[in-house]
């Protein structure tokens, strides 16, 4: 039987991280949380599980969060999960038998749920629900060194195969948090734009923010999800719009 390494990324993370740890170690062979806050709740949190460890590393961005942490998994396939996402039994199982039985391909994909705000929505730019992310893969063959510096995943992978059950994302539980995200995602988003050379001009400036709204509430599906929706559609228009004005700083800055 194949051993796993599964890592979650933390920052001072408290309200599913205990969830999360005990759903994790009964797949697992070994947990790490790269924790980037100084409370020291994930210390307490790890102690009352033999396989998890915490280390600390400053984030930077989440790209080389998570390349740092593939690096320190001892074993050569790994599972990743972030302190608000939720696995299911089902999921579980699925990996619990894979591990029985082999792990054929790199990477393999999981139906997420998102829950933005207290509410399962339709869609959270830049992506719909349920998404389809990969969440487990094989590090000897698959990093995430050539990923965006935000909404990053791992690339590489000759092979892909699909894991039963499901992911429960619960993010932005407040509007508070959903600023804050908003604040510190369009940060990377903008080095992202500089670093694909992507056109930054006042026409995607004026246009792309309400090409965004459009696109995100009404033909990936928020308007289904009422005012909650109406709040994530706006969040799809700040985000494009802050992304393309922080970029802009950056070239007239030179940075």
């Amino acid at each position: 039987m194949e051993q796993l390494s599964a890592f979650i990324l933390s920052k001072d993370s408290e309200t599913h991280l205990p969830e999360i740890l005990n759903a994790l170690s009964t797949v697992s062979d070994e947990i790490l949380i790269i924790e980037s806050g100084i409370t020291g709740k994930s210390e307490s949190f790890a102690g009352n599980f033999e396989k998890a460890r915490v280390i600390y590393k400053e984030f930077g961005n989440f790209r080389d969060q998570r390349t740092f942490a593939t690096d320190c998994c001892m074993h050569d396939m790994v599972l990743f999960v972030d302190s608000d996402e939720i696995p299911d039994d089902n999921f579980l199982k699925s990996i619990h038998e894979l591990k029985q039985s082999s792990f054929e391909h790199d990477a393999y994909t999981v139906s997420r749920k998102w829950n933005v705000l207290g509410k399962n929505v339709h869609c959270m730019y830049p992506v719909t629900s349920p998404d389809n992310p990969v969440k487990l893969f094989r590090k000897s063959r698959v990093s995430f060194s050539s990923s965006n510096l935000v909404h990053e995943s791992p690339k590489g992978y000759r092979s892909v195969g699909r894991l039963g059950g499901s992911i429960n994302h619960i993010t932005m539980r407040t509007k508070e948090e959903l600023k804050s995200k908003l604040e510190s995602y369009t940060n990377f988003a903008s080095h992202d734009l500089i670093l694909k050379r992507k056109k930054v001009n006042r026409f995607n400036m004026l246009f792309s923010p309400v090409g965004a709204f459009f696109k995100w509430y009404f033909f990936r599906g928020g308007y289904k999800d009422g005012y909650i929706g109406l709040i994530l559609g706006g969040y799809s228009y700040q985000y494009t719009l802050r992304k393309y004005l922080k970029a802009n700083k950056l070239l007239i800055n030179g940075s």
